[in-house]
């Protein structure tokens, strides 16, 4: 009886232990993951033939090249000099946020830096062509630029965050253009540039959703002040193409599953991975698992190799089971996520164990984008609605201007405010059209 009980707890363990199928599942995924095409709605009319994925590959490096404003007052410092670097670092860091001051509204057109200015000048021919890139039928990132494509320890900027500079540019471009009175040239660029946040997004993974929302509130604002300012006609076309823009974007299913490649190849590669499977991921999965396997990560793989086998049965089976439940309203996806916590308790405490309620926690901070998007959908019909009744509406007109109200402040100004006081911050400022 003990023999036998020593057999069935070794044969149970073997088949737990086992990689194989795990290895085939995440060699398939990546490959299948990696520049695969998204299907979404073109926000323009008249789509150019083809995919993002395509027109924008051979603008990438010169994307990943968009310069940044430096300092005027010093002069990047050479060699090994740390105090020199570190004050060239702080100086470089307090001009950027200036500059992204001044692109979110913070502070006036006036008070921008020059070498902000400068670096869109230096940067608008290749933004430009960019967005351009968006007008394409079918979305998706390009191979190397994707989900396994997350900032590495070189220099050189990931694709991703190179089309969200696109958008940083972009959105000081719309402040711009709507200043120097070109509103209906800022509302095509504003609104090209939130098609370059839903890019982002678009085979990603949890990365390029998180590039995709911090891309988006840059050019918020930005974006409201064009559509407040742009003609009538233009203001209804704008109607459909952010309702377009709201579409097609990932799931938080899909989103999972990308994840769950990400995490098994930068956990568990570099250890399980065997020369012949790692020779059929794609390169962006090859570079990541190789960037992993250094003894700068050796704390990641602690424990023994049975247990950390075991630990990646552990997180592809909660990956499975999130996945599951992902789409859930939010109540009750809140409440599945705690239900695979608790069915995972095992090694929960171990290096590099995922916990279902964490990845909860961070998708809903990604939720403001569906607030922005509709705010701008609800300024845009309040506009249209004031100059063709010259009358501010009250009330807003559901189902768009669902958790919405406009505070109509005199004849020709009102504050859109959302409901939810934890949203406050992006309430609108909208002025009255002239006479129609």
């Amino acid at each position: 009886m003990f023999v036998l009980i020593l057999a069935c707890a070794g044969a149970l363990a073997g088949l737990l232990m086992r990689t194989g199928p795990r290895i085939e599942r995440v060699v398939r995924e990546a490959n299948d993951f990696e520049g695969a095409l998204h299907p979404r709605p073109p926000h323009i009319g008249t789509p150019t033939t083809g995919t993002f994925a395509r027109a924008v590959e051979p603008l990438l490096a010169e994307a990943r090249e968009l310069p940044e404003p430096e300092p005027d007052s010093m002069s990047r410092p050479e060699g090994e000099d740390e105090v020199a670097s570190e004050a060239w670092s702080k100086a470089f860091q307090a001009l950027r946020e200036q500059c992204l001051d001044v692109t979110v509204g913070k502070l006036s057109l006036e008070k921008m830096p020059a070498p902000c200015r400068k670096a869109l000048d230096q940067g608008r021919q290749v933004m430009r062509r960019v967005l351009a890139a968006t007008h394409a039928e079918v979305g998706g990132l390009p191979a190397g630029a994707g989900s396994l494509s997350r900032p590495s320890f070189s220099r050189e900027p990931s694709g991703m965050r190179a089309l969200e500079r696109v958008v940083e540019l972009a959105a000081l471009e719309t402040r711009l253009l709507v200043a120097e009175g070109h509103a209906q040239e800022a509302v095509d660029v504003c609104l090209d540039s939130l098609a370059v946040s839903r890019e982002l997004s678009l085979g990603g993974a949890l990365h390029g959703s998180q590039l995709s929302a911090s891309s988006q509130a840059l050019t918020y604002r930005p974006c409201a002040e064009a559509l407040d300012k742009a003609s009538v006609e233009r203001k209804r076309q704008a109607l459909v193409q952010i309702g377009r823009l709201r579409e097609g974007r990932p799931s938080f299913s899909a989103v999972l599953r990308e994840e769950s490649v990400f995490h098994q190849l930068t956990t568990f590669g570099p250890d399980f991975l065997p020369p012949e499977a790692l020779s059929r991921l794609p390169p962006a999965g090859r570079t990541l698992v190789n960037a992993h396997s250094g003894w700068f990560f050796f704390t990641s793989r602690i424990g023994h190799p049975m247990l950390r086998r075991y630990l990646w049965r552990r997180n592809v089976s909660m990956f499975d089971a999130m996945a599951a439940a992902a789409d859930l309203p939010q109540g009750e996806r809140h409440q599945a996520f705690a239900r695979i916590d608790a069915a995972h308790t095992l090694l929960s405490d171990f290096p590099n164990a995922v916990h279902a309620l964490e990845y909860h926690r961070q998708w809903e901070l990604l939720a403001p984008q569906d607030v922005q998007l509709a705010a701008l959908m609800v300024l845009v019909e309040v506009d249209i609605s004031r100059a063709e009744r010259g009358a501010w509406p009250a009330p807003l007109t559901p189902p768009t201007a669902e958790g919405f109200s406009l505070q109509v402040l005199n004849e020709e100004e009102a504050l859109l405010a959302p409901h939810d006081a934890k949203l406050a911050e992006y309430a609108l400022p909208l002025a009255a059209d002239s006479a129609p």
